[in-house]
This record gives C-alpha cells, structure tokens and sequence, in this order.
C-alpha cells in the first residue's frame, strides 16, 4: 500500500488522494509530482538505451529446479524427546517450538549434505520484486547464489534507480573447507527470462561488479565456530509472542506457526539494518512477523516460510511517500542427490574452476 502523506482537513468531502491545504503543501505536492515524472522518465529513457546498447546473453545451464526432489527424507534418527503439550499452555508450547527449532538449527549447520532453495516477493510502490536463492553444503564445499530481480519494464527501472544495490543484483560465494579457499562476488547488471518449464534462467554479467571479495568460513560450517540459526530473526521466551505446534504422522514431520514480537528490537536486531538500507529509509520497522516450519520428525528443516510486514515512513529519501509491504520468503530444503550437486546450479562450475586453479 502506498500513501502520499499530507494533511487531509475534517469534513472534505473530496475523493482526492493529495489535499492542497496551503500554498507551501501545494509546492511540496507538485514539486514530489515532478520528481517522480522525471525519474520515471529519464529511467524509461536509460532502460530503452540500455536494452538497444546491451543484450543480455542467457548462458545455456543444465540445472532445472523441478528435478530437486522436496520428499526425501534426510538422514538421522527420530526424535523421542518431543512432547507436544496442549494448545492453551502457551509457556509449553513456546518451550516445544524452540527446542524443535534450536534442534533443527544445529543439525543444519552440523550436517555434510543439505541443500536449500528461497523464492522470495515483495511488492513496493506496486513494483513486484522477486528473488531465488540457492545454498548447497556438501562436504568440504560450500555453494551460495542469490539473484534478486525487477520486472523489465519501466516500473522496474524506477525501481532499479532508486535503490539497485538491493533490488537487482547477482550473487555468488563459494568456500572449500579442505583448500581453506573463499570468496564472494556481487554483479551489479542482471537480466533474467521465464523457461516454458516455469524455471527462471538468468544473466549475469560478472565483470561489472560492486565487489569480490576473499571470505571466511561460512557460519553454515560448525568449525566456523559461529553461534548459528537460520533467518535473521531472534527466538527466545521474549521475543515469541505465541506458537502451534502439531505433528503430521503420514508425513513424518512437525509444523509449527510462530508469531514474532516485531516492536521487540531484540527479535529484528540481527535484520532491521537491511530492512532500512532496502527501504533506504532508517525509520523503515517491521510490524508482523510470522513463522511457518516444517521440521522432519529426525530434526531436520523440510520447509521454512516467513511473512513479514513492515513499513517505511519516507521510502527512499522521499519524504511525503510511504509504503506498507511485506517480504514472503518461502525456503525448502532438499537432501537428494541433484540437489546436492554443486555442479548442477548456473554460474557454479565455472566460478568454481576459476578459484580452483
């Protein structure tokens, strides 16, 4: 939802979305009107030149997300410590949803072989951003890419313009435990096109780039020594407001839904600065958070959905704009052996090789 905040008198009965209330709010109003024309313009302008001056090359890839396999099951022996407690001791079921949790956090950072995928959407000033994210963790290696896109239109170009560091980028980071080799790359162009499969193919052009760095050993690796959960969210007694947990038989899993206190700044600590630098906005705050999980019966993440709301009061610097969103990050995680192969994802191999040498 997104509102032009200015004053609206009591009793106007005018249907108008921007109330001209004196000759100062007039100005302001069309002043933030022309600004907007004119970006919207000079990005439409840039995306056109840009499009005629570069095409994007969509490299030939043979990974093809259907064939990652959600239904295998990990290994690891059931859990018997499990008890879930009746739905109106909130106390216990706070304490059984966080042991189910802190579990499967240590087995995701414990284990040799998991892998996990996050399709992610979030709506801003009507533009419809999305992003998939692949992190594969096989033995000694250690696989991340992260592609966050905008629509190839002109909306998306205002988008682009106005915060493109967090709105349309390419990412990759491998590490090899064993070589003790890590490194990371951000790419500031990215193009993309939908495959009649429903699979989005990717263009990434890795010599135009915000950085490549060397890196440490991921937090993922238990030797990294790091203190480690998934999301960037804090889970504790004060910072759950209330918890289900149930357990599915057929399936042989738990699910539980979690609702956050997100006025809590120790539940956003870990997450709120990249809240505000999306946003571009220090005063952007998240309002709900909620938590769906799947977690195995052998304590193992099967799935990891999370909605959170928030809102920005002057989005981007824009001081008479505001905007109510909310980030849909839905993660699955996978343990068959496509998944797991490195080598199967886009712009992998031959990053790999050239760390490789």
């Amino acid at each position: 939802m997104v509102k032009v905040r200015d004053a609206k008198p009591k009793g106007d009965k005018a249907s108008l979305d921007i109330i001209h209330t004196s000759k100062k709010h007039r100005r302001q109003a069309w002043l933030a009107l022309a600004i907007l024309v004119i970006c919207y313009v000079a990005c439409s302008a840039f995306y056109v030149g840009y499009k005629i001056r570069k095409i994007p090359v969509f490299e030939q890839t043979d990974f093809d997300e259907s064939m990652m396999d959600a239904s295998v099951r990990p290994a690891g022996a059931k859990l018997t410590d499990i008890v879930i407690p009746s739905s109106e001791d909130q106390d216990a079921m706070i304490a059984c949803a966080l042991k189910l949790y802190r579990t499967a956090n240590y087995n995701l950072q414990h284990d040799d072989a998991v892998a996990y995928a996050v399709h992610t959407n979030t709506e801003v000033l009507k533009v419809n951003t999305g992003g998939i994210r692949y992190t594969i963790k096989n033995g000694d290696e250690f696989f991340n890419a992260d592609y966050f896109y905008v629509p190839t239109d002109a909306s998306g170009s205002l988008a682009k313009a106005a915060s493109p560091e967090y709105t349309n980028y390419g990412y990759r980071r491998y590490y090899n435990k064993a070589l003790g080799i890590g490194r990371e790359q951000k790419a500031k162009e990215l193009n993309y096109k939908k495959q009649s499969n429903g699979q989005i193919l990717f263009s990434v052009d890795w010599t135009d780039l915000y950085f490549d760095n060397e890196i440490e050993m991921p937090d993922e690796f238990a030797e990294s020594g790091a203190s480690y959960k998934y999301y960037n969210f804090t889970w504790d007694t004060d910072t759950i407001k209330s918890a289900a947990v149930e357990y599915n038989e057929e399936g042989g899993y738990y699910k539980m839904v979690v609702e956050l206190d997100a006025s809590n700044k120790k539940t956003v600590k870990d997450g709120i600065k990249d809240l505000q630098n999306g946003a571009g906005d220090k005063d952007a705050k998240y309002t709900s958070i909620i938590e769906t999980i799947e977690i195995w019966d052998n304590g193992r993440y099967k799935t990891y959905n999370t909605y959170d709301g928030w809102t920005s009061p002057h989005i981007h610097g824009m001081k008479l704009i505001s905007a109510t969103s909310a980030n849909d990050y839905r993660t699955t995680f996978y343990y068959d052996a496509y998944s797991l192969n490195i080598n199967n994802y886009q712009y992998a191999t031959e990053y790999i090789e050239s760390l490789i040498k």
